[in-house]
C-alpha cells in the first residue's frame, strides 16, 4: 500500500521567502518532504566521501558550488542535502549570493545545526531554521487511506516504516517490523550516534535499553548503572548529561510529571520502545520469536504507543505539554496543561468501554480541575455526566478541526 502523508512544513517550505535549513534525526522524512512533497528539482546530497549527486548524476563539490551560485544568482531555488558533510568554508562562499534565490540546506547532525547557530558563527542570520520531527497526529488521522486509525497511525508516524506496511492489522505490522527490520533498528541509532561525533558507549547502550524496557525514574536509573560499574558513584549527576544528549539526538523524550519536579523518561520512537522492552524479556536479538509467544506482551505495550499518540494528539490540538500523572492509589492516563493549568484529564482505553472504565476514571480523575476526556475504540451506549467520551472514529473530526500548522522555528538572533 503506498502512503503519502501530508506534511504541514511542506508548505511551509513553499511559503517561506528566506533560506531555510531543514534539521531533524535521521529517517523522519526531510528527503521525501523536499523532493516528492515539495517537488524541488535543483537537489543535490553531499556522500560521505565528498563527491555530489546530482541530477546529472556524481559531480565535484566544485562544480555544485558553481551551479548552485548561478541558481541563486538567477533567483532560483537550490537544495544541498547532508550539508553538514561541507567545510564551513564552502557554505561561507555561497553566502555571497545571499538574500538572492532561495537556497535549502538539510542535514540530519544536530551538532553541526546548533554549531551554526552560535553568536559567532559566520552562517549566522542567513538561514532560517525548521525542524522536522516525526508526522503530527493531525496529519496521520486526517488521511483518508488510513481511515483515522490511531492504532496505525501511532507507529507509521515514524516515517521510515510507511513503505514496509502492507494491510495488515497493527499487531501483525509491528511484530513484522520488529522481527524483521529489528537491525534497521539498532542500526538507525548506531547512525545517529556517527552522525553526532559521540560515540556509542555501554552508558548510552544501557540507558537506551533500560529506558525502553521501561524504566523511567532517573533514581532507578543510576542505581542500575553504578551496579554495572558503568558510573562510579550512585549519584544522579553523572546520569544527567547523558540523558541530555539522547534529547537532544532526538532517541529520548522527557515528560513532567504533574505537580512534580520530576521527569518520565520515554524513547520517542514507539518501534524503539517495543524493541527495547521485548529484547529485555525475550532476548529477541538473539532468537526467533513466534507470534503466539509475545502477543499478551505485544498487545500491551501497542495499547501503551496508542495511549502516547492520543496524548500528542491532544496536546497538538490544544496547543498544550504533556504529562504524566503517577500515584500509588490513582492514575490517569495523560494531562495536558497551559501555563502549568489542567487544561484535559486523559484516559485512553482501546476496547469497547464498560461502566466500570468509566466510574474508575471518573474517580481518578475527580481531583483534577479541566475537560474529562475519555477516549476509546468503541464507546457504545456508554455515558456519564462529566466525561466527554469519543471513539475511533471520532478522532478524525478532532484532528481536522485542531490539527496545526507548526510555525516556522525562526533564529532569534537574525
Amino acid at each position: 500500500m503506498k502512503l503519502t502523508i501530508a506534511r504541514a512544513e511542506a508548505r511551509l517550505v513553499a511559503q517561506e521567502k528566506h533560506w531555510l535549513l531543514l534539521y531533524g534525526r535521521r529517517k523522519v522524512g526531510k528527503t521525501f518532504l523536499l523532493r516528492t512533497l515539495c517537488k524541488l528539482e535543483h537537489y543535490y546530497v553531499v556522500k560521505k566521501d565528498l563527491e555530489v549527486i546530482s541530477e546529472k548524476g556524481v559531480i565535484s563539490v566544485a562544480i555544485m558550488i558553481e551551479e548552485v551560485k548561478k541558481l541563486l544568482s538567477e533567483n532560483r531555488t537550490a537544495v544541498i542535502d547532508e550539508f553538514q558533510r561541507l567545510d564551513e568554508t564552502v557554505l561561507e562562499e555561497l553566502t555571497l549570493i545571499h538574500p538572492r534565490g532561495k537556497l535549502i540546506l538539510s542535514g540530519s547532525s544536530l551538532r553541526i545545526i546548533k554549531k551554526i547557530f552560535e553568536p559567532r558563527s559566520p552562517l549566522l542570520g542567513f538561514f532560517t531554521p525548521l525542524r522536522i520531527g516525526f508526522i503530527a497526529p493531525s496529519e496521520m488521522l486526517v488521511n483518508k487511506p488510513l481511515g483515522a486509525k490511531a492504532e496505525l497511525s501511532a507507529f507509521l508516524r515514524e516515517p521510515w516504516t510507511i513503505p514496509l506496511y502492507d494491510h495488515e492489522d497493527v499487531l501483525h505490522f509491528v511484530y513484522k517490523l520488529i522481527t524483521q527490520s529489528k537491525f534497521i533498528i539498532t542500526a538507525l541509532v548506531g547512525e545517529i550516534f556517527v552522525e553526532e561525533e559521540r560515540g556509542l558507549t555501554k552508558k548510552y547502550e544501557a540507558l537506551l535499553s533500560l529506558i525502553g524496557a521501561g524504566t523511567w525514574n532517573t533514581k532507578e536509573l543510576t542505581s542500575l548503572l553504578y551496579s554495572r560499574r558503568l558510573i562510579p558513584d550512585p549519584s544522579q549527576n553523572h546520569l544527567i548529561p547523558y540523558l541530555k544528549n539522547l534529547e537532544e539526538m532526538e532517541l529520548v523524550e522527557s515528560i513532567k510529571l504533574h505537580k512534580t519536579k520530576r521527569n518520565y523518561y520515554r524513547l520517542c520512537s514507539p518501534l524503539m520502545n517495543i524493541y527495547y522492552y521485548l529484547e529485555s524479556r525475550y532476548s529477541i536479538s538473539n532468537r526467533s520469536i513466534s507470534l503466539e509467544e509475545v502477543k499478551p506482551t505485544l498487545q500491551k505495550l501497542i495499547h501503551l504507543e496508542i495511549q502516547n499518540f492520543i496524548a500528542d494528539l491532544f496536546a497538538e490540538v490544544h496547543g498544550g505539554r504533556k504529562e504524566y500523572y503517577i500515584s500509588p492509589d490513582k492514575e490517569v492516563d495523560f494531562i495536558i496543561t497551559s501555563r502549568n493549568k489542567p487544561l484535559i484529564i486523559g484516559e485512553v482505553k482501546w476496547k469497547k468501554i464498560s461502566s466500570g472504565d468509566l466510574a474508575a476514571f471518573e474517580r481518578n480523575a475527580a481531583q483534577f480541575p479541566g475537560r474529562k476526556v475519555l477516549v476509546c475504540r468503541e464507546k457504545g451506549g456508554a455515558a456519564a455526566p462529566g466525561i466527554e467520551i469519543f471513539e475511533s472514529a471520532d478522532l478524525y473530526r478532532i484532528a481536522m478541526d485542531g490539527g496545526t500548522s507548526r510555525p516556522l522555528v525562526r533564529d532569534k538572533r537574525r
